[in-house]
């Protein structure tokens, strides 16, 4: 008698977990089928309204500060360029402390090559100044799953602070975003302890995770330095 009911809990956590299994299947096939709604590709212009000046941030901006040559890039979920919480790839680590992008394309190149990215885009020079315009195009692929969009820039001077954006999706309920846009504020790599934009370098060991500085206290003071808008073309 005991025997019968331990082989019949068996069987029935054997088909709880086999239920289990296959409702997640069920799941991410669902969202997999949501996705792949949005047909072909789509180009989206990438707009980065930098607005970093002794005006805008009168605590927090040296003399002859700017922003280092920007990434953008069209990915799958599969790539993740950066997100608060996660360590810095040594791509954005160098973007944040340098403002060196070379690494951080060369991360993209490979994942490019693996499917993982569709696009990405850069410009060639830092900016001039604090506050510019920059404009940079790259193209979603819904069949490689390539449908959500990031970048990032270092502010510079800094230890190592960057601004930009994470996994905006472009693609809704198997349809092309028209337009997406957010504030660019400002995030610390976890990579350097400096706390003043001209702060001689200081290795943060062991590194933390990436984290925002968007508070009212410094280096922020709650206030962004621009706007990103991401637009079908």
């Amino acid at each position: 008698m005991a025997g019968n009911m331990v082989t019949r809990l068996a069987a029935a956590a054997t088909l709880l977990v086999v239920a289990v299994a296959a409702a997640a299947t069920g799941s991410d096939a669902n969202r997999y089928v949501r996705g792949a709604k949005c047909a072909g590709t789509r180009k989206y212009e990438v707009t980065l309204k930098l607005n970093w000046s002794g005006r805008t941030h009168p605590r927090s901006y040296p003399e002859g500060g700017n922003f280092s040559p920007p990434t953008v890039a069209a990915h799958a979920s599969r790539y993740q360029m950066w997100a608060p919480g996660s360590f810095a790839s040594t791509g954005i680590q160098t973007v944040a402390e340098t403002g060196n992008p070379a690494p951080l394309r060369e991360e993209l190149a490979v994942y490019e090559k693996a499917g993982h990215v569709s696009s990405w885009a850069g410009t060639d020079a830092p900016t001039a100044s604090g506050v510019e315009t920059v404009k940079l195009t790259v193209t979603a692929n819904a069949a490689t799953g390539a449908v959500y969009v990031s970048g990032a820039t270092m502010l510079f001077p800094s230890p190592d602070w960057f601004t930009g954006f994470h996994d905006i999706p472009v693609c809704r309920r198997g349809r092309w975003v028209p337009k997406a846009w957010g504030r660019l504020t400002f995030w610390d790599s976890g990579t350097d302890s400096g706390r003043t934009h001209t702060a001689e370098d200081e290795v943060t060991k062991p590194p933390t995770t990436i984290f925002s500085l968007n508070n009212r206290e410094f280096p922020a003071f709650g206030t962004p330095v621009g706007y990103y808008t991401i637009r079908a073309l």
